[in-house]
């Protein structure tokens, strides 16, 4: 019996990582055209269009061995990791700025070394952790869930 239970779990989990991976293969980063969003060359730096109802840091790139995301357009779950150009205190002003423009309603935050940020929007929760890089800038690390 007890073996029975553990491959099917296997198989769960299994299952679970092909859906996560066929749903994030569409996570390249588009390029925005928008003046705001170009570098001093006149050059378009990535911005994540597929996540409408999250800002993102223009100066990011996505961590796509590290991410997972199942669903499509406002109703996806699952976890984003960014490296982004700014210090951890600058991407926490940048949340603490826009997260509200997107509809969200700060929960609760603890800022210290290893900042976390916990969002609500209608059914969702969006836990936002922000840690030092290993070189310079830092890694976010966003995980949106249903509530409940």
């Amino acid at each position: 019996m007890r073996l029975r239970l553990s491959f099917i779990c296997a198989a769960a989990l299994a299952s679970l990582t092909l859906a996560g991976c066929s749903g994030s293969a569409n996570l390249i980063p588009n390029t925005s055209s928008g003046n705001s969003s170009e570098k001093g060359g006149g050059q378009p730096i990535p911005s994540f269009t597929q996540f409408t109802d999250l800002p993102m840091p223009s100066n990011s790139s996505l961590d796509m061995d590290r991410s997972i995301i199942f669903g499509a357009s406002d109703a996806w779950h699952g976890r984003l990791v960014l490296s982004a150009g700014g210090t951890p205190a600058q991407m926490y002003d940048f949340y603490e700025r826009e997260m509200p423009n997107f509809g969200w309603s700060k929960v609760t935050v603890v800022r210290a070394d290893v900042s976390v940020m916990v969002y609500d929007r209608e059914n969702r929760v969006a836990t936002i952790k922000l840690m030092g890089g290993s070189f310079a800038g830092s890694t976010v690390d966003v995980t949106v869930s249903p509530k409940g």
